[in-house]
């Protein structure tokens, strides 16, 4: 009797526990059941937001430079349209010029005209000539408005051909005195070369000549431009 009990309880033990196996296998089981999917679902909501992620970056990069080349086109634009307006303004300045300039053309006069005598075949000035320019550039010192039309000519012996470049060399020896020595402005002077026409006295004597181997510096003064007071 002793041992069919102790038999009994030993069948009884190996079922219980082989039923408490299989329990924990099923819930074991189980669980793996509803963590699996669980944790697939978990990496591919992680792999979308580490796309996401990138493509965030992407198109904030694509924004910037977007971003960037809108502010180097305004940029650009706000040049041009300033370039424009300078031009524009320096159109209007000019034009406003050439408009003064035409308007006062007819307004300079006749101030008063100094000869300079030169020696035969010569364009060198004496110190006679450089005395009367220096005399005439202290008159115009300071002044606004004047011009000098500097008049070369020459007497009638000699070739004419070569009587033409002396007339003009001898006009463009006043000029350089008067910008080298005395700072007469360039822009204010205006030289001719007449030859042998023109004559202020007659060729056929030698004072006649002396008299024709000339520059004339005329001096024009502009009567818009009011001289300033001594």
């Amino acid at each position: 009797m002793k041992l069919r009990t102790m038999a009994l309880l030993g069948i009884v033990f190996v079922v219980v526990s082989g039923s408490s196996c299989a329990t924990k296998k099923y819930v074991r089981n189980r669980v793996n059941e509803r963590v699996t999917p669980l944790e697939n679902r978990t990496g591919e909501l992680e792999e979308t937001s580490r796309r996401n992620t990138q493509e965030i970056s992407r198109i904030s990069r694509d924004v910037e430079e977007v971003r960037g080349r809108a502010d180097r086109a305004q940029q650009a634009a706000d040049r041009a349209a300033s370039a424009a307006e300078q031009a524009n303004t320096r159109v209007t300045g000019v034009e406003q010029s050439v408009s003064d300039l035409r308007g006062n053309l007819d307004k300079y006069t006749l101030q008063k005209t100094v000869t300079i005598l030169f020696d035969v075949n010569k364009s060198d000035l004496t110190p006679e000539a450089t005395s009367t320019l220096t005399q005439l550039a202290s008159q115009i010192k300071d002044r606004n408005g004047f011009l000098l039309e500097i008049q070369g000519f020459a007497s009638a012996e000699g070739d004419p051909e070569k009587n033409e470049r002396l007339s003009q060399a001898r006009s463009e020896a006043v000029k350089k005195y008067l910008a080298d020595a005395l700072n007469i402005p360039l822009f204010r002077m205006y030289i001719l070369g007449f030859g042998t026409s023109r004559p202020v006295a007659d060729n056929s004597t030698k004072e006649g000549r002396i008299q024709n181997r000339r520059v004339e510096v005329r001096l024009l003064s502009n009567n818009a431009i009011a001289s300033p007071s001594r």
